[in-house]
């Protein structure tokens, strides 16, 4: 009992500091450009959220949590945690909404794989919800590399294509036990998964140039300025994923020969359609509390 009530406090100290840590970061980044670019850029955004883009991100953010569902039971199966696709699919919606409303981005994650140790599955679990969360983000920085190489910066894109292959080397050992269709499953979930994302970035592209807000570019240029702008919510330190993502949006469509300002306004817009796209997380979410409190 005394161990436990001197090391909790510190734990918990060093948690809070990492927290007030990435707030301040992603605040003093999102506050810079938000100086560089003025607030025009911010509620320009706004003409992005209309009921058709609503329900267009509604429907991409169920593709996407079905996505990362199906590859967490895949994986979790894999390592002996066997759980209902239903089960799966509801607890990735739920992290979804708290991922797109707390900071750091993996709140929803971590609280997901919490409730499968103390469902019985232990540290695979755990191991589950790393290895899957891996093999997306190393989907995602693959794609960015790519789309960089595709901007004329090989240069940057052999730095991004180093971390793709670091990340690609710890999802690999977390994975290491599953068999290589589970693997290859993981991956083609992943793909489908960020697809959805591009999707929602595409959409949010559309709807600002559709209300001459940003200048009308070709799907494959878009595309491309998706997937690098994507590599900015790998960056755990943000704050419900904004900052980062911003950033590299800005930059993305400046190496294009366009105005940052215009990357930074897509993705204000992207990032209020990918909140409105977790909206159904309300949904499992409200009745896992309500099944709490009437359990208690």
């Amino acid at each position: 009992m005394s161990t436990v009530a001197t090391t909790s406090p510190p734990r918990q100290g060093g948690r809070v500091v990492r927290a007030a840590l990435q707030i301040a970061v992603a605040g003093a980044l999102l506050a810079f450009l938000v100086h560089l670019f003025g607030t025009r850029a911010v509620t320009a955004a706004g003409v992005a959220i209309t009921p058709l883009t609503a329900l267009g991100a509604i429907t991409l953010g169920l593709v996407g949590a079905t996505a990362q569902g199906l590859r967490w039971r895949a994986v979790a199966a894999g390592l002996g945690d066997h759980m209902s696709t239903r089960h799966a699919i509801a607890r990735c919606l739920e992290a979804a909404l708290l991922n797109a409303t707390l900071p750091g981005g993996l709140a929803g994650d971590a609280l997901r794989a919490a409730r499968r140790g103390r469902a019985g599955a232990g540290w695979d679990g755990l191991t589950s919800v790393v290895g899957e969360r891996l093999c997306g983000t190393a989907v995602v920085v693959l794609a960015a590399t790519a789309a960089v190489v595709r901007l004329g910066r090989p240069d940057l894109a052999a730095g991004l294509g180093v971390v793709a292959v670091v990340v690609l080397a710890v999802a690999g050992w977390s994975m290491r036990r599953l068999p290589a269709r589970t693997v290859a499953a993981c991956l083609g979930w992943s793909v489908i998964g960020w697809l959805a994302f591009l999707g929602l970035f595409v959409l949010a592209h559309v709807s600002l140039a559709r209300a001459d807000v940003v200048p009308p570019l070709a799907g494959t240029r878009v595309a491309t300025l998706g997937a690098a702008t994507l590599a900015g919510m790998s960056v755990p330190v943000n704050i419900a994923g904004w900052g980062p993502r911003e950033g590299a949006a800005s930059v993305a469509y400046e190496l294009a020969g366009l105005d940052p300002s215009v990357g930074f306004t897509t993705s204000v817009a992207y990032g209020l359609l990918a909140l409105v796209s977790t909206l159904p997380g309300l949904i499992p979410l409200l009745t896992s509390l309500l099944r709490a409190r009437r359990d208690d």
